[in-house]
């Protein structure tokens, strides 16, 4: 199985309140990126795009897209190379590149 046939299996497994969501952000990866990099990416830009509508009920589906999309960041990771999937998780973390998405959250509602 490629990668693209795993990523398409796994966004078509989705929720269908979400997958539309999924598939958009995924139909926009860079392909010269690696995918959990670029999973994680996707990630990030949702969670960017939704800060300044927080209230919004529509925002909701944003930010539990940026969540599968960290989910799949991870499958990725284990998927591509197992022996990088404790490393790639503390990048998304606290310290790593969530870390930086939440400072930057800090005094807003």
């Amino acid at each position: 199985m490629t990668t693209g046939e795993w990523l398409r299996l796994r966004v078509a497994e989705s929720p269908a309140a979400l997958r539309g969501r999924l598939e958009e952000a995924v139909a926009n990866l860079d392909p010269k990126v690696d995918l959990p990099d670029a999973l994680m990416a996707a990630a990030s830009a949702l969670l960017e795009g939704v800060r300044d509508r927080l209230k919004s009920r529509d925002a909701a589906f944003d930010l539990l897209a940026a969540d599968g999309l960290l989910t799949l960041a991870c499958e990725a990771a284990a998927f591509s190379d197992p022996g990088t999937l404790a490393e790639r998780c503390r990048a998304m973390g606290p310290g790593g590149e969530l870390g930086r998405v939440a400072g930057r959250w800090v005094g807003r509602s």
